[in-house]
């Protein structure tokens, strides 16, 4: 697992736009098919790429 300290650094992709790498852990109490877990596995994804892409 990377230090706390490169979760914060921004890397450059090929457009030269930052890409942020962080840890998302997500804790499922209960039990949930595959699809129910891809579900929340989409909506999670979609609410940090909405709130990053509207912090620029």
């Amino acid at each position: 697992m990377p230090s706390e300290q490169s979760w914060s650094e921004p890397a450059q992709d090929q457009q030269g736009e930052p890409t942020y790498h962080f840890p998302v852990e997500v804790e499922v109490v209960g039990e949930l098919g595959e699809e129910q877990l891809r579900q929340v596995a989409k909506y999670v994804f979609d609410q940090l790429h909405t709130t990053l892409r509207n912090r620029s």
